[in-house]
C-alpha cells in the first residue's frame, strides 16, 4: 500500500542509504523477504505527548520530585515503544524536553521515530496580541517545529472557547511569518469557527461542531485531527491512575464520555462531506504509547472510515500536514525509506495494523520478526 491509495503485488523495493531508490516488479534475491506481509509507509502520529508517563507509584505524572533527566528517559522509552509499533514520525505537542530527544534521535544513535515538537504551547494566559507575537518569535528561535495553541478549555472543563479572535490572529499570523505551522486545541462550533477564520492551519480534537464548520474547514483547507476512540479508551482503562490529578475528576470523566459519544457522530458527518482533510493523531498520553495504531481501528470499525482512507490519513496526508509531503508518507523513489510490514491485510481486517513485523526508518531496520 503505497500511501496514495494504490495497491501493488510482487514488488521489490530497493533502498540506497536513507532513501528509496527503486520500486519494481519481479523476483530474485532480496535482503529482507516480506512476501507474506503487507508493506505500508511508516505510520505518522501527528499528536503525541512523549514525556507523558506514569510515576513510579503508578499514577499519572506530577511535576514534583522528578529531575529533567528522569523525564527525558521516560520520553526515550515512549519513543522506542512508538517506533516498534510502526510509527516512524510523530509530532509531540509538547514539552521543552522534546527538543533534546528530537535531536538525539536525529543523530542516529537513539532508536525512535522522527520527532517534530512545539516545545510548549500558547494559551489565553500568554498575554495580549503583542505578547503572543513575541512568544511565537521566541519559540521559533528556540527551534520549535510547530506552534501548539489552546483556543478552548480542556474537555474536562467543558471545552469552551477561551482565546479571543485577536489573540488567535496574532499567534497564527506571527507563526506564518516565522515559517511555522499552527495546530489548535479547539472544541465546538465557536471554537473551530474562530480558529479557522484566524487563519490557523489545523484543528486538534474538534469533537462537536456544525455542518457549517465542516464546510468552512473544507473551503479553507484546514487539517482536522479528530480523536474518536483510543484517547477515551485509554483514560477509562487507566482511570485509577488519572483520577484525582488536576481536572481528572468524576465530572471530568463524565464530560469525556459525552465527548466520545458526540465525537463519533461528528466524525461520521465530517467523513460524509468528503472535503475535509482528516489526518491521523492520537493525543497519546500516559498508557497509550505503543498503542498508537488503535485509533485506526476505532475510526474504521466504529467511525465508519474507509480502511484505505484511514491509512492515507496516517501516511501521505499526515505528511502533507507536517509540511513533509515530499519526504515521507509514500513508498516512492526519492522518499525517505520509512517502511513497515504487517501480518495480514488491513484493507480487509483493520486490526492487522497491530501486527507489525518489520520497521525501517530512514533506511535503518529497527525491527524484523521472522515468521
Amino acid at each position: 500500500l503505497d500511501g496514495t491509495g494504490n495497491v501493488r503485488e510482487n514488488v521489490i523495493v530497493t533502498v540506497n542509504g536513507s532513501r528509496i531508490a527503486h520500486i519494481g516488479e519481479g523476483s530474485g534475491p532480496v535482503t529482507y523477504d516480506l512476501s507474506d506481509l503487507t508493506m505500508v509507509p511508516g505510520l505518522i502520529d501527528t499528536h503525541v505527548h512523549l514525556t507523558a508517563h506514569f510515576d513510579p507509584d503508578g499514577r499519572n505524572h506530577s511535576d514534583t520530585n522528578e529531575t529533567p533527566a528522569q523525564t527525558i528517559l521516560y520520553a526515550a522509552e515512549n519513543a522506542y515503544t512508538t517506533l516498534m509499533a510502526g510509527f516512524t514520525t510523530v509530532q509531540s505537542l509538547g514539552s521543552p524536553g522534546d527538543r533534546d530527544l528530537r535531536d538525539a534521535i536525529a543523530r542516529g544513535r537513539l532508536p525512535g521515530p522522527r520527532v517534530l515538537t512545539s516545545l510548549s504551547a500558547v494559551n489565553a494566559r500568554t498575554g495580549a496580541p503583542n505578547e503572543i507575537r513575541s512568544f511565537v518569535r521566541q519559540l521559533a528561535a528556540d527551534g520549535a517545529d510547530v506552534v501548539k495553541i489552546f483556543a478552548s478549555a480542556s474537555i474536562r472543563e467543558g471545552g469552551g472557547l477561551v482565546m479571543s479572535a485577536a489573540q488567535l490572529q496574532a499567534v497564527c499570523g506571527e507563526a506564518r511569518a516565522a515559517g511555522l505551522r499552527t495546530v489548535v486545541h479547539a472544541y465546538g462550533t465557536d471554537g473551530l469557527t474562530t480558529t479557522i477564520e484566524a487563519g490557523c492551519d489545523g484543528i486538534e480534537h474538534g469533537n462537536r461542531y456544525s455542518d457549517e464548520v465542516i464546510e468552512l474547514m473544507a473551503e479553507r483547507g484546514t487539517y482536522l485531527d479528530p480523536h474518536v476512540g483510543s484517547l477515551w479508551a485509554n483514560y477509562v482503562e487507566h482511570k485509577d491512575q488519572f483520577i484525582g490529578r488536576g481536572n481528572y475528576t468524576e465530572e471530568g470523566f463524565a464530560l469525556m464520555e459525552e465527548a466520545r459519544v458526540t465525537g463519533y457522530e461528528t466524525f461520521r458527518r465530517t467523513l460524509a462531506h468528503g472535503g475535509v482533510k482528516v489526518i491521523y493523531g492520537t493525543d497519546a498520553v500516559a498508557g497509550a504509547h505503543g498503542q498508537n495504531a488503535e485509533e485506526l481501528i476505532y475510526r474504521v470499525r466504529d467511525g465508519g472510515q474507509d480502511p484505505m482512507d484511514a491509512i492515507i490519513s496516517a501516511t501521505s496526508r499526515a505528511a502533507e500536514s507536517l509540511g513533509l509531503a515530499n519526504q515521507i508518507g509514500l513508498v516512492q523513489p526519492g522518499y525517505e525509506a520509512d517502511l513497515i510490514a504487517i501480518a495480514g491485510d488491513p484493507l480487509t481486517d483493520i486490526t492487522a495494523i497491530r501486527n507489525v513485523r518489520f520497521v525501517m526508518k530512514g533506511g535503518v531496520v529497527y525491527k524484523h520478526l521472522e515468521p
